[in-house]
């Protein structure tokens, strides 16, 4: 029987309980007591989880950002959708080439990449 509930706990191995904790919104306490097993967390709680190790929940660096079902939503409320976060990255590679051709402007490109928002 203890093979099977370490089995279903898996879920946590290799997550420190103080990470486990932030995610799930419950004490350090808890979340040890469930990589132990000595408490068996509420399927909410998993979920959470999941969602969180998967990336499917914005961290606190993205306080402000939403997602929606048309797009990302930055905080001035500017929606950029999918098709244009993929076409993003094409862009920026174009732009980069482009840049390459002139030692100055290649310069000023790579200042312009190395800016912070």
């Amino acid at each position: 029987m203890r093979e099977r509930a370490e089995t279903r706990l898996s879920i946590f191995y290799g997550y420190p309980a103080a990470l486990i904790a932030r995610w799930c919104g419950v004490s350090v306490k808890t979340a040890r007591d469930w990589k132990a097993g000595r408490r068996k967390p509420s399927r909410q709680a998993l979920r959470l989880f999941a969602l969180y190790r998967d990336g499917r929940v914005l961290e606190e660096a993205w306080r402000g950002w939403r997602v929606t079902e048309t797009g990302i939503v930055d905080p001035d409320g500017n929606v950029t959708t999918l098709p244009q976060l993929r076409g993003y990255f094409l862009l920026l590679q174009w732009a980069g080439e482009l840049a390459s051709r002139d030692p100055t402007t290649q310069r000023q490109w790579w200042e312009l990449m190395g800016r912070r928002a």
